[in-house]
């Protein structure tokens, strides 16, 4: 099979074996904490899981191509029209019809800081794309140097905030500073996947209005604070024009049934939500706490995750806890040899983190 060499160069996701083969693998009797993939500890609401079952009878019928109920709920909790929101199959599905409806000829750049959410550049380079890809300053999105290399041919501009994986926010005001110096046919893509997390911080400015700038698309998703990971909803707020464009060229029928009850439902849990936060930011003073006991140098965080420094090579430090059954993440691959992220987990679940890693560290 012949296929072009931007094709080769890819790497297939790799994503973490199931909690029941790594038990078998290592020999592990016992409980294995997963703190790696930034899940809520919590789990999904319970009144999404009782409309997950509901909608089991109905999977023979194909989702409605529209998320019509969704999408007219979603407008009127954020206040905006239904054609100002999209719904995808995960904020990945969205990053794609990006990538789809708006990069489209050959010289278009774009334009990004890193580490951050990989899939900005696994789908670019998917879509055969020219990234330009500026590091990260003190573990935050270099907005000077950013708005330097916006150009004529600039065509997307990914923001995460709070980053993946480092933590941090961008500020209001830097963000304003981009969609300004952006030309009309430069998309914004401002990426708010931790966005429930973010905002209960006092210093988090919502950004919603945003949208309204004509090359403007702030995305969000059920995944992280909803607990909706594995049924895969993302969406979309910007002005009608751009939902449009995407829409043209969304698959029909791309968000399935489980996902858009589950959703609904999920929106009208507001206990969850607040108990989801709660547990979050208890989590993170015990961690933060913890850290400055044993010396270990972290990154204050807006989202459900800690970015923290070992000073010893983090993928053996990974492994020797995975053995200890608790799994993290390295960020050896990021560029950050000797850094890990935890995911905020429940007291217990952090406990055991903690314990475990001083005696990874102490050997």
């Amino acid at each position: 099979m012949v296929v072009e060499e931007f094709i080769k160069k890819l790497k297939p996701y790799e994503g973490g074996k199931p909690i029941e083969e790594l038990k078998r693998e290592l020999g592990i009797d016992g409980e294995i904490i997963k703190l790696a993939s930034n899940e809520n500890p919590l789990g999904a609401s319970k009144k999404a899981v009782k409309a997950i079952k509901k909608s089991a009878e109905y999977v023979y019928l194909y989702p409605d191509g529209n998320s019509y109920y969704l999408k007219k709920k979603m407008s009127e909790k954020l206040g905006v029209k239904e054609s100002n929101v999209i719904f995808g199959n995960g904020s990945d599905e969205l990053l794609e019809l990006i990538y789809r409806t708006f990069a489209t000829k050959e010289e278009d750049e774009i334009l990004y800081c890193y580490p951050t959410f990989i899939e900005y550049k696994l789908i670019g380079m998917a879509f055969n794309k020219k990234l330009i890809e500026l590091p990260l300053k003190n573990f935050e999105y270099d907005i000077d140097t950013l708005l330097k290399n916006i150009n004529s041919r600039t065509r997307i501009i990914f923001l995460n905030t709070p980053n993946n994986p480092t933590g941090t926010a961008i500020k209001y005001e830097d963000l304003e500073r981009v969609v300004d110096k952006a030309h009309d046919n430069c998309l914004v893509v401002i990426d708010e996947a931790y966005y429930e997390y973010a905002i209960c911080e006092d210093d988090y400015k919502e950004l919603l209005d945003l949208y309204k700038n004509k090359n403007v698309i702030i995305l969000r998703t059920f995944s992280k604070a909803y607990g909706l990971a594995g049924l895969r909803i993302g969406y979309g707020i910007a002005n009608s024009e751009i939902i449009d464009y995407l829409n043209r060229t969304r698959p029909p029928f791309n968000v399935n049934i489980m996902a858009q009850e589950a959703a609904l439902a999920a929106m009208d849990d507001d206990e969850h939500i607040e108990k989801s936060i709660k547990v979050n930011k208890e989590g993170k003073e015990f961690l933060y706490g913890e850290f400055e006991k044993a010396d270990i140098d972290y990154v204050k965080t807006y989202s459900n995750f800690i970015l923290f420094d070992v000073k010893k090579d983090a993928n053996y430090v990974y492994e020797e806890l995975l053995k200890k059954g608790v799994i993290v993440r390295s960020m050896a691959g990021y560029g950050y040899a000797t850094f890990l992220r935890v995911t905020v987990g429940t007291l217990r679940e952090n406990e055991i983190f903690i314990n475990k890693l001083k005696e990874v560290l102490s050997v």
